[in-house]
């Protein structure tokens, strides 16, 4: 093999090379994030969406006197006869607000 051809099988290996990084990265950005749930109860004829009432819930809990950000844990159970999301927080502060 002479120089040039040499240096042409190199610059093949190299545009080879290139080519797998690319796919690589492009690979990298199509993965998908996880797509985040709206979840909106139904009852009768109202409505209610749980990241509306998860935030009243956090409101009410701060409401009453509690330091920002100091939830650990939130457990909210959602009772539509009774139009009413009872909540416990932290596994000791327990409440309600309206679901409606």
């Amino acid at each position: 093999m002479d120089k040039k051809e040499m240096m042409a099988s190199k610059d093949v290996v190299l545009k080879q090379d290139a080519a797998a990084d690319e796919e690589k990265v492009s690979e990298q950005k199509t993965v998908k994030k996880e797509a985040v749930p709206e979840i909106t109860l139904q009852y009768r004829e109202y409505e209610a969406n749980m990241d509306a009432v998860t935030e009243r819930v956090k409101a009410h809990y701060y409401a009453k006197g509690h330091a920002q950000g100091s939830i650990e844990s939130l457990q909210i159970y959602v009772k539509p006869e009774d139009f009413t999301a009872y909540y416990v927080i932290n596994d000791g502060v327990v409440g309600k607000v309206n679901l409606f």
